[in-house]
């Protein structure tokens, strides 16, 4: 398989994850003179989030002022589901939106691969169907498209009381990366039938991650377990009924379920893959190529907002910004600060929480990692994380996939574009990486096999365990 575009990272030290010393965990934030990209092609926007801590960044850009620094209105639409933020961007009532990373991927796949370029009469009849100046045009066989990376890291995995009950802990009660395989395997395997798992999307991180974790405990998350997507009120009352033995999302419902004294996080994804990414800020490629000034605009307010999210002086600002019923839902646990400010609780239904210094659960521009050094940031969209997911879906044999696609290079390059965030990233005077594709070193995962994007047959078949 030819890359033309490759980058090999030095070997990372198999000591640990250690933290470089510099001040604000590393960040790159400084205030940012707005730039002028050119006259906008529209002011108004609605962006669609949902309600999860990594939405932070778009809600820091409109509580800040950024978006308006840059010369936009915007209004963030808060949706219930993933799928629901599509429908939404496919419809036009959406000008961009926070989803998930996979999610170019899932939905080119779920029609059938067709590219949107391949419509022959795309732009002409989207042109002549929308004549209303500065109406957002909604195509349903448009593709959805990565502008930008949110953040990376941010997910964990939570298990009932049941769970519990039947001796399974937290990761760091283990005395070895064994010993927690060993009792988790055989916990599952005694079960009398296959316990219900929620996610939030099977194109989500989590579910990715999760199917990766469980697979390294020898435990076959297609035989063992029973994954289903459910909304939050739905997964606590699994919970409450013994439907489901656990979930996989991102915060902070963990943490309220762990409040409740529902769950307990057993691990935390960025343990499982080290610096895998998560949420983008995603458009239609119909609305980048009628709107690529706005789209500058709106990606620069929200770079600046990713690194004031990191910088810790802004720490004490954040919490009472994400707390606002017009972003998050009403009940959540109120733990943001100490989850931004690198403390996050892995619970206890025995009475005695576990609390841990996690500083890069969750990092949305940059801190200064063993996985994760300059000019390597989270807003980067990285062509070999789209390689990883597309092996994982065919591992899965999600949207039909059963044959990795030999056209990979050409339908990642389309759906999660480089140019418009490299011409952004310019303007904040940031580094960018050469090339796109980068190994992934044995420290990065949990079971300590590389990545070479490079091989991704190989890779794939190296899975014992898979649909």
């Amino acid at each position: 398989m030819k890359r033309r575009q490759f980058l090999q990272y030095s070997t990372l030290t198999a000591a640990g994850l250690t933290f470089a010393a510099c001040t604000n965990q590393g960040s790159t934030h400084f205030t940012q003179p707005p730039v002028n990209f050119g006259k906008l092609e529209k002011t108004d926007l609605q962006i669609g989030i949902v309600s999860s801590l990594d939405c932070l960044p778009l809600v820091v850009a409109k509580e800040k002022g950024m978006f308006k620094k840059y010369g936009l209105n915007v209004t963030l639409v808060k949706q219930p589901t993933w799928e629901q933020v599509q429908q939404e961007l496919h419809s036009g009532k959406l000008d961009a939106a926070q989803t998930l990373f996979a999610m170019p991927l899932w939905e080119y796949f779920g029609k059938g691969g067709k590219s949107r370029a391949q419509d022959e009469d795309s732009d002409r009849d989207r042109k002549s169907r929308n004549k209303e100046k500065g109406k957002s045009k909604g195509n349903a066989n448009a593709n959805t498209v990565a502008l930008m990376g949110l953040n990376i890291n941010g997910n964990s995995i939570s298990l009932s009381e049941v769970a519990w009950k039947g001796g399974l802990r937290p990761r760091q009660t283990y005395n070895s990366l064994k010993e927690l395989q060993e009792g988790y395997n055989k916990f599952f395997r005694e079960l009398k039938k296959p316990p219900g798992f929620a996610i939030a999307h099977p194109a989500a991180m989590a579910n990715y991650t999760t199917r990766y974790w469980l697979g390294t405990m020898g435990i076959d998350a297609e035989r063992d377990l029973k994954f289903q997507v459910l909304a939050p009120d739905a997964i606590t009352a699994g919970l409450d009924n013994g439907n489901i033995i656990g979930y996989a999302t991102d915060e902070l419902f963990n943490q309220q379920t762990i409040a409740d004294k529902k769950s307990f996080t057993a691990y935390l994804d960025r343990d499982i893959w080290h610096g895998h990414p998560e949420k983008i800020l995603a458009s239609l490629d119909t609305w980048l190529k009628d709107y690529p000034i706005t789209a500058r605009a709106m990606m620069a307010a929200v770079l600046e907002a990713c690194q004031y999210c990191d910088n810790l002086e802004n720490v004490t600002t954040l919490a009472p910004v994400l707390g606002k019923s017009e972003y998050t839902n009403p009940g959540t646990n109120k733990n943001w600060q100490k989850i931004l400010a690198g403390s996050y609780n892995y619970g206890g239904l025995d009475g005695k929480p576990v609390v841990m210094k996690v500083p890069d659960f969750q990092v949305f521009h940059f801190q200064a990692t063993n996985y994760l050094k300059q000019p390597n940031h989270a807003n980067f969209l990285w062509h070999s994380h789209a390689t990883w997911v597309l092996t994982q879906m065919v591992r899965w044999q999600q949207q039909k996939l059963t044959d990795y696609p030999k056209n990979d290079d050409a339908i990642i390059k389309q759906l999660y574009p480089t140019e418009v965030y490299a011409n952004v990233a310019k303007s904040f005077w940031l580094n960018m990486p050469k090339g796109q594709l980068k190994i992934e070193q044995p420290e990065m995962f949990i079971d300590r096999v590389a990545f070479d994007p490079n091989k991704p047959l190989e890779y794939l078949n190296g899975f014992e365990l898979r649909a």
